[in-house]
């Protein structure tokens, strides 16, 4: 039971979040137009929410690009020593994934010390009055899901290079949807 409620929640959490985001954004941007061009009264709050949830939505998509790893990447160098050495290629991957790791990390120290600064200040939206510090939040939201991925890409390449060091390894495709 609790491993299919992991295995749920490690396969949706994007995709919930990201959606709640984009539905409370677009939303507030028809809300704005109606009331805008309607009725020729545009509320301020509704256009200021419609940001924060699109900043939201931009966290927490990262999260999602790196789960499918869907970010921008360049495998020129590492496709071809993947031909001659596997293992060498295998090696770059962890190293990469284990600096990028290491980068999240920092980053999301840097930005729960933000909203830790943010919460202290009690600053309030100029046009909604909602806490900035809810605002600040997606960004080590985001971070943190992104580092969850990018753990459990690591995790797989050290698996990888344990069992098949020495296998090939295709070349990397480019994704075209």
């Amino acid at each position: 039971m609790l491993k299919g409620i992991y295995a749920h929640f490690d396969e949706h959490v994007e995709t919930y979040l990201a959606t709640v985001a984009l539905t409370v954004f677009t939303s507030l941007v028809i809300f704005q137009v109606i009331m805008r061009y309607v009725f020729n009264s545009p509320p301020a709050w509704s256009e200021e929410i419609a940001r924060y949830a699109l900043v939201w939505f931009v966290y927490l998509s990262g999260s999602y690009a790196v789960k499918y790893q869907r970010h921008v990447k360049f495998n020129v160098i590492v496709d071809l020593i993947g031909k001659k050495v596997p293992f060498a290629q295998r090696i770059i991957r962890l190293f990469v994934f284990l600096l990028w790791l290491a980068f999240l990390i920092f980053m999301l120290k840097l930005s729960i010390q933000m909203v830790t600064r943010q919460f202290g200040t009690g600053q309030l939206a100029p046009g909604s009055q909602i806490p900035m510090y809810l605002v600040y939040l997606g960004l080590p939201l985001g971070l943190l899901l992104m580092s969850f991925r990018v753990l459990q890409h690591t995790t797989v390449a050290i698996i990888d290079i344990v069992k098949n060091p020495f296998a090939p390894i295709p070349p990397s495709q480019p994704e075209v949807d």
